[in-house]
């Protein structure tokens, strides 16, 4: 028994026993990622042991930091290989710099950031409408929140702007929106509301005047004026 032991652990410690290659990890159930962006995220080192990889440990790591909602992996001895199956999101907005750039990441409805290059080409042609500013640290606090919330908007949604969370911006079909800050699930969804009331502003008012709504305090949403406008600041809306 002790030299069947010794024999076996010789002969998983040589070069057909290890995971050495790409083509040794099998991608499976991805729709958005590429199978590079999956081996890169295991980040697993040539050559390795296949029996020195934990599975579980694994998919940890998958599941924490890409846009994955599920994973499983599997170890196969002949030949040696790692089966991974994947079930991954879709992303819903493109990460902007400012309103003129392009996006060169995708974040998903969990709030997990890729750069584009991560996706597949075919998801690159049918890119998210919704596009998203962050802060310099990268994360829009309450983004799943968020982003169920604005999904139920009747009025369009073009850009959230995430770069100071104490006062939360829209860029919507009716104009620029303010919020103010973030966390309040139940003020949210009545502010969202508010958007299909106030859809027909402009017949009000002079648009070219008003830089934003305000509906930070939604009992009475208010005008912000431009700074060259001489009309009375933040005159209200008079409607809920």
């Amino acid at each position: 028994m002790s030299a069947i032991l010794i024999g076996l652990i010789w002969s998983v410690s040589q070069t057909d026993w290890q995971i050495s290659r790409d083509e040794q990890i099998q991608v499976q159930g991805n729709q958005y990622l590429t199978e590079k962006t999956i081996r890169s995220i295991l980040a697993i080192p040539y050559p390795t042991l296949i029996l020195e990889l934990a599975p579980e440990e694994l998919t940890a790591k998958l599941i924490a930091k890409g846009s994955i909602s599920n994973a499983k992996i599997d170890r196969g001895l002949l030949p040696p290989h790692l089966l991974v199956h994947i079930v991954d999101l879709p992303p819903v907005a493109g990460i902007i710099q400012d309103e003129n750039s392009e996006a060169q990441a995708f974040v998903d409805e969990r709030g997990r950031q890729l750069p584009i290059s991560s996706y597949q080409p075919t998801v690159w042609q049918s890119l998210p409408k919704l596009q998203l500013r962050l802060p310099t640290a990268g994360i829009c606090p309450e983004w799943t929140q968020l982003y169920q919330t604005i999904q139920t908007s009747p009025v369009a949604i073009g850009i959230v702007d995430c770069r100071n969370p104490q006062n939360l911006f829209l860029q919507t079909e009716i104009g620029k929106v303010r919020l103010g800050a973030s966390g309040d699930q139940a003020r949210l969804i009545t502010q969202i509301q508010q958007l299909d009331r106030l859809r027909n502003w402009q017949k009000d008012t002079d648009p070219t005047k008003i830089d934003y709504l305000d509906l930070e305090n939604t009992d009475s949403p208010r005008f912000q004026l431009k700074l060259a406008s001489i009309d009375t600041d933040k005159p209200s809306l008079d409607r809920k």
